[in-house]
């Protein structure tokens, strides 16, 4: 009797053994799998590019590495300054408004929802509204950051002072 004890206390132990193996098997190779997917892929160049050199903070002027000479490449003409965005012409009878919809709102084409989506408006995003629906609760918009143009829902915008 006390031989088959023996035996049976070698088993159990011997499982267990097993599991926890197991366990630390599974656990090493899914920290494995994480540590190499959390690392960032090199970012592609171009063609055109020139990639960029790091160099380091702690190094000094005679350790850190010299850039290359570039190629003999022509030198680019002055690239001129892209002009600031000119205020949107407003229409007469039109005014500025900003969207009160905290989930921002739809635009279409037309006024009515049978009309096709032509894009969105963000919430607290500046308009200027150009005309209103007579028949239908819709007023026509222009966002103020893009230019687009589209019928959102009268009641989701307040008028502000500009």
């Amino acid at each position: 009797m006390k031989g088959f004890f023996v035996g049976l206390s070698k088993l159990t132990l011997g499982i267990a053994i097993a599991l926890v193996l197991l366990s630390m098997a599974g656990v090493a190779t899914a920290r494995y799998f994480m540590a190499r997917l959390s690392v960032l892929p090199p970012k592609p160049i171009y063609e055109g590019e020139q990639p960029v050199q790091v160099v380091a903070e702690t190094s000094t002027p005679e350790t850190a590495p010299q850039p290359e000479s570039p190629s003999p490449e022509p030198a680019p003409e002055s690239i001129a300054e892209p002009e600031p965005p000119s205020e949107p012409e407003v229409p007469e009878g039109a005014y500025n408004a900003e969207v009160i919809q905290p989930i921002g709102l739809v635009m279409r084409e037309g006024p009515g929802t049978s009309f096709p989506q032509v894009g969105g408006v963000d919430y607290e995003a500046e308009v200027i509204v150009l005309e209103e629906s007579a028949d239908q609760p819709w007023m026509r918009v222009r966002v103020v950051a893009n230019g687009q143009e589209g019928w959102v829902k009268t009641g989701n915008t307040r008028r502000t002072e500009n």
